[in-house]
């Protein structure tokens, strides 16, 4: 479960080259997306995220998505690979 320091961290940012190469293929993370992907390399659950972001667990599922689309993988696994790979986190 989440605390209140969890709350206060600093939102995750990507390299600079590394937002340059996403956002020249079209791929660019949103912020949003990038804070879903440092949860779940965490291990957070869905449902943590969720509660953590006070958010659905559709919206958390929806970014999700987005995520292994921009990052062209298919699970929560290839996706943390594919982001440790960019230097994403």
């Amino acid at each position: 479960m989440s605390g209140p320091e969890d709350s206060c961290r600093k939102p995750v940012t990507a390299p600079i080259a590394t937002r340059r190469r996403l956002s020249q293929s079209g791929k660019t993370l949103t912020v949003r997306e990038l804070e879903i992907l440092r949860w779940a390399a965490e291990g957070k659950t869905v449902w943590e995220i969720s509660q953590i972001r006070a958010v659905s667990e559709a919206t958390v599922k929806f970014h999700l998505r987005n995520i292994y689309g921009k990052l062209q993988v298919t699970n929560r696994v290839q996706a943390m690979n594919e982001a440790a790979r960019l230097g994403l986190y």
